[in-house]
């Protein structure tokens, strides 16, 4: 999503400004898309990977972390993007949050094409307590909650994207932990440019906005497994080809994450503290 206007950075002062938002419309601006890069990445030493993680290209952000398909094959669309995640129990903290999402072109767009399908679960801890908001979106539009849908730490869920077009979409959640599932048919809102170009594919955690970036949570690890998309052709596309992500707070010099791609179908984001 957009980032919120600098006149929202004078808020920060205040208590509500530091207080988790009660609804999803209140945070309708608060995830950066695409990826914002991180400050002075030229003079940054490459991220840290595993030999299994060696031949993929690393690349790093403020505010993402995971992989990302930057481009279907030749010729073709990607049209299906699908993952498999346990919600992570947060570390003790006043306050601070993570986002778990997949997605559809949130790092490639186009002049007249900039949409971004995506759906996924905030993770928010205040003052001790928890808890996780399941919800989807098609930006430039804001962001919704699954209503009904609950969702606890340990729960493991599964998020199918299935764009029909570049102006249609369904969405299919299943938390595999509890037996319950759910289903949304999303249109491009009526805006310029929303349409999708189905150009990339993203399995991400998100460090979001909210009257300036909430401070990050220790979410421990994030395991993305039956990770792959597909084309319009029929092509299935696993994680041979991807690009890695790393977030890099600003101020900071190394990543407050360490992301692996294990397999052709799975990958890890790992908190660093």
């Amino acid at each position: 999503m957009r980032l919120i206007s600098t006149l929202a950075f004078g808020f920060l002062a205040l208590t509500s400004a530091l207080a988790r938002p009660s609804t999803f419309v209140e945070r309708a601006v608060r995830r950066g898309r695409p990826a914002l890069p991180a400050a002075s990445l030229a003079e940054q030493k490459p991220s840290p990977v595993s030999a299994a993680s060696s031949a993929h290209p690393t690349t790093r952000s403020s505010n993402w972390a995971g992989v990302v398909l930057p481009s279907p094959p030749q010729g073709e669309n990607f049209t299906v993007v699908q993952g498999t995640f346990a919600v992570p129990a947060l570390a003790p903290s006043s306050y601070a949050a993570a986002s778990i999402w997949v997605g559809v072109d949130g790092w490639q767009q186009s002049a007249d094409a900039q949409g971004l399908f995506q759906a996924g679960v905030d993770c928010w801890v205040e003052d001790g307590e928890t808890t996780y908001d399941a919800w989807y979106e098609w930006v430039p539009d804001g962001s919704y909650n699954f209503t009904g849908f609950a969702v606890s730490a340990g729960d493991v869920l599964t998020y199918r994207l299935v764009a029909a077009s570049e102006r249609e979409g369904t969405i299919y959640v299943e938390n595999e932990t509890t037996g319950e599932a759910v289903t949304r048919l999303l249109a491009a809102p009526p805006l310029a440019n929303s349409q999708l170009a189905l150009q990339s594919v993203e399995w991400i955690m998100e460090d979001f906005f909210w009257y300036g970036q909430v401070p990050l949570a220790n979410f421990g690890s994030i395991h993305f497994t039956n990770t792959s998309a597909k084309t319009g052709a029929g092509t299935t596309v696993g994680l041979s080809n991807a690009t890695i992500i790393d977030l890099v707070l600003s101020g900071d010099d190394e990543p407050r994450t360490a992301t692996t791609i294990d397999s052709d179908s799975s990958a890890t984001i790992s908190y660093v503290s």
